[in-house]
């Protein structure tokens, strides 16, 4: 089964994080949620959520589809600051696996962290993308010889999400999950 790892700082964005892992879910996608956190699974999100996740980051495997990592400022601030988030980072890229990120998280953790280089287009919230080599200014960039997908922030964050099933699966995947959800993007892989 296609899996994927949503990494969750205290501080992350509520519907970055939300309609990533519900819509991976939908699509067939076998979601884990992990903490950033030595010993709690829960996290607060940037607007007053508690989520609880299903592990801890230094339990998480190396064998996912794609590592995601979204955004909101502090979260992406304390994912920058984790050497585990940068260690996972490294080896997904290393195994040429999928990579995404939104809002903050592409240039706070993606550029911090050595994931994007002088050949990853990317994109991410207005004001945190200095540290991005290649910008873009569109809201969802898929720089496919990478396998890094980026977006811009939280009114993006449907449209990231099913950008990242549609490359895990497919565009009629993405597009059947879309329909049933009332939303009628313009999803591409």
């Amino acid at each position: 089964m296609t899996s994927a790892l949503v990494i969750m700082a205290n501080g992350a964005e509520d519907v970055e994080t939300i309609s990533v892992t519900d819509i991976l879910s939908r699509g067939g996608i076998k979601v884990t949620t992990a903490a950033v956190s030595d010993s709690s699974t829960e996290i607060s999100t940037a607007h007053g959520l508690t989520i609880k996740t299903d592990i801890l980051l230094k339990n998480a495997n190396d064998n996912y589809d794609v590592v995601v990592v979204p955004g909101g400022y502090d979260g992406s601030i304390n994912c920058r600051k984790s050497e585990l988030v940068g260690n996972i980072l490294k080896k997904q890229r290393e195994r040429g696996a999928l990579i995404a990120a939104i809002c903050a998280a592409p240039g706070f953790v993606l550029a911090h962290h050595g994931i994007l280089d002088n050949t990853t287009v990317a994109t991410g919230y207005p004001g945190t993308t200095d540290e991005i080599p290649v910008k873009s200014d569109k809201d969802v960039v898929i720089d496919p010889v990478n396998k890094i997908i980026t977006a811009q922030g939280p009114a993006f964050a449907a449209k990231f999400a099913f950008t990242i099933l549609a490359v895990l699966k497919d565009v009629d995947t993405a597009n059947k999950v879309a329909s049933g959800m009332l939303y009628t993007p313009d999803i591409t892989a």
